[in-house]
């Protein structure tokens, strides 16, 4: 299997279509100014992301019609999900992600407190824990 591809920051956006590249700088600051010390940044083909250990905790990636904040945390722990919701309550979400074409779109106090609320041995805690069966 042939080892993934390391690309740069700058090279990340520059593959971005040019309507892309600037919402994708400005969300992309807003991650590395919140999240909590401790986790690595790693950038590959796909995603821009921390990780904490081998698992991601933030990614972002370029979708067909947007761009899409994978905030692993908002699926672990749903409070996250509904307090994020309530202070956007307009934001094109799952249960683990924010969809969006402008950085103008995302409610950036609400991102920060969410993306910056758990140190990495919290968050591999609860990453790690077993699941109630369904």
């Amino acid at each position: 299997m042939p080892a993934p591809v390391a690309l740069t920051f700058d090279e990340f956006i520059a593959a971005l279509p040019a309507e892309r590249q600037q919402p994708a700088v400005q969300a992309w600051q807003l991650v590395r100014q919140a999240v909590p010390a401790g986790y690595t940044e790693h950038i590959g083909p796909k995603f821009l992301e921390f990780r904490a250990g081998k698992d991601m905790y933030i990614g972002l990636a370029n979708q067909k019609g947007y761009l899409t904040l994978h905030l692993v945390p908002m699926y672990l722990m749903p409070v996250l999900q509904e307090q994020l919701a309530a202070a956007a309550p307009k934001l094109k979400m799952g249960k683990g992600c924010v969809n969006f074409t402008q950085a103008d779109e995302l409610p950036q106090a609400a991102l920060t407190e969410l993306i910056g609320a758990t140190p990495p041995a919290d968050y591999l805690a609860v990453r790690h824990a077993p699941r109630p069966k369904s």
